[in-house]
């Protein structure tokens, strides 16, 4: 009888460290966490309203929400900021996301692209959104495309419309000659 007891909390301790060592690696690389999600969701959508006036919407492929870490994470989303009026002003897309759910904050990543309703096309590989400026910042290469014209440089503050644009450094600009050829503007 007592080999069978001792044989059976070794059977228990065995399972309970081969548990918690392959546990709590849900993530890989990318960026993702290294924790379980309180909730996993396809076909995510949230929407940011200030005084009955929508701010932004938010939609993912799919969505991991951590609760106590106060985040979610979002893969191939889509954000449609609005204007005063309720139209959309611009749209980001990215292949990831993390929103800081207290705040509002948001850093996208990988493809990122924002187009705005002017025809005006940024784009970079990350971009953060800081809710409380309600702005666009980067401190990343960046590329601005609005008609013929192209704009370069690293790092970048905008509004989400990209009327109001800030390239931080290596600015460079270029217009494109009645041939189609890109000239840097001197």
């Amino acid at each position: 009888m007592k080999l069978s007891s001792v044989f059976t909390s070794a059977v228990v301790v065995a399972l309970t460290l081969l548990l918690y060592g392959c546990g709590g690696d849900e993530g890989g690389g990318s960026g993702r966490s290294r924790t379980v999600a309180d909730q996993e969701i396809d076909g995510f959508t949230l929407t940011q309203t200030r005084e009955g006036s929508k701010v932004w919407s938010i939609s993912a492929d799919h969505a991991l929400v951590f609760i106590d870490a106060d985040r979610i994470e979002m893969m191939d989303l889509r954000v449609d900021f609005f204007d005063d009026d309720g139209e959309v002003r611009s749209t980001l897309t990215a292949n990831e996301g993390v929103l800081a759910r207290r705040t509002n904050d948001m850093e996208v990543t990988d493809n990122v692209v924002i187009y705005a309703a002017d025809g005006t096309i940024l784009t970079t590989d990350k971009l953060t959104w800081n809710e409380r400026k309600g702005k666009v910042e980067s401190d990343r290469p960046v590329r601005v495309t609005k008609g013929d014209d192209v704009m370069t440089g690293v790092g970048v503050e905008a509004d989400p419309d990209l009327k109001n644009i800030k390239v931080k450094s290596d600015f460079r600009a270029f217009v494109r000659t009645p041939e189609g050829e890109l000239v840097e503007e001197e």
